[in-house]
């Protein structure tokens, strides 16, 4: 005669845990990436606000378009002007063309560098090693952003322009708009 078994056996039990760990792992693994993921997404976001936000600056400032030409944005070069053309009723008729255009390099430097949020004395606003870069000729503007992603792929900024701003690297990123601005006055 046959005995029933009323029970799992301890060869199952341990069978079931191993099975249920790996599956707890992949779950981790699957939400680190996309983690990762999001924020990979989040800088490219971030980047590409930033280069629309110096393009509609340049246009509200189209005399000025040839000043605002530099590589050097988020170096640390641009410094505060003398004189805050920031208003909320947008009247810059108190300002200068030229000292609307260094108030934007300005801000568009501290935005870049990410110093317009900070911890303690970090500037964390902003991707890593982030840097803008600025031509423009006939009327062709061409804005690019870069940064330092966190994985490494290819080189995000090979030829034209894009290759001029950052430093070279596996894991640079960038953004670039090319747009037409000409000053109507």
């Amino acid at each position: 005669m046959k005995r029933r078994q009323d029970g799992v056996t301890l060869i199952e039990v341990m069978i079931s845990t191993v099975v249920v760990s790996v599956g707890l792992l992949g779950v981790f693994q699957l939400h680190l990436v996309a983690k990762r993921s999001s924020y990979e997404s989040f800088q490219y976001t971030q980047a590409h606000a930033l280069a629309t936000d110096i393009v509609e600056r340049m246009r509200v400032n189209a005399s000025q378009v040839a000043a605002y030409v530099s590589r050097d944005y988020g170096m640390g070069v641009f410094v505060p002007p003398a004189r805050t053309c920031a208003s909320f009723d947008f009247d810059h008729s108190l300002c200068a063309p030229a000292e609307i255009r260094q108030w934007d390099q300005y801000r568009w430097e501290e935005m870049l560098v990410g110093r317009d949020e900070q911890i303690d004395d970090r500037n964390v606003g902003s991707a890593n090693a982030m840097r803008g870069c600025i031509t423009a000729a006939n009327g062709e503007v061409e804005v690019v952003v870069s940064w330092r992603g966190m994985d490494e792929t290819t080189d995000g900024a090979l030829g034209g322009t894009a290759a001029l701003c950052g430093v070279s690297d596996a894991r640079r990123r960038s953004v670039r708009i090319a747009t037409r601005i000409v000053d109507s006055i």
